[in-house]
């Protein structure tokens, strides 16, 4: 399996390298003694990050002022710490996302398309039996009118 090891913020606060070897020990410990070594790794672990929370810059320093910009980033920023089988749900998600926003583009292209068909039909339509068209009347109405109005204010 491929997977790519990135260290999480939380894991940055804890300076304290021994509670490392402390866990890789807990495997080979005999089973009596697993319980009390695991408490007291996690009782340094939090006093260790209670610690460090006290220390405003060294928080941002190692990770945990993350301002992302958009959604985008917000998702692909989980990602870099979500195990694979995660990372690479959220990316098909995030790629189903994409392909309906390209399809709701196509349909949004195609009924726009077929609107200006029906248009160009229609005012064919009214050329070709002589039907006025209101719409280009109107216009041409509006347009005589200026005309008049300024041939009127010259004289």
């Amino acid at each position: 399996m491929d997977k790519i090891q990135r260290i999480h913020p939380l894991d940055k606060l804890i300076k304290d390298d021994s509670l490392f070897m402390l866990e890789a020990l807990v495997p080979f410990v005999d089973y009596r003694f697993k319980k009390l070594l695991i408490l007291y790794i996690k009782y340094k672990e939090i006093t260790a990050l209670l610690d460090s929370f006290a220390k405003p810059g060294y928080i941002s320093e190692c990770g945990f002022d993350c301002h992302p910009k958009s959604t985008e980033d917000f998702i692909s920023g989980i990602c870099n710490f979500l195990p694979g089988d995660f990372s690479s749900m959220l990316n098909q998600v995030k790629q189903m996302q994409q392909m309906q926003g390209m399809m709701n583009m196509m349909n949004s292209m195609n009924m726009n398309q077929s609107e200006n068909t029906e248009n160009n039909f229609n005012q064919f339509e009214n050329i070709t039996t002589n039907q006025p068209n209101s719409n280009n009347d109107s216009l041409f109405d509006s347009i005589i009118s200026i005309l008049d109005e300024e041939k009127s204010s010259k004289y």
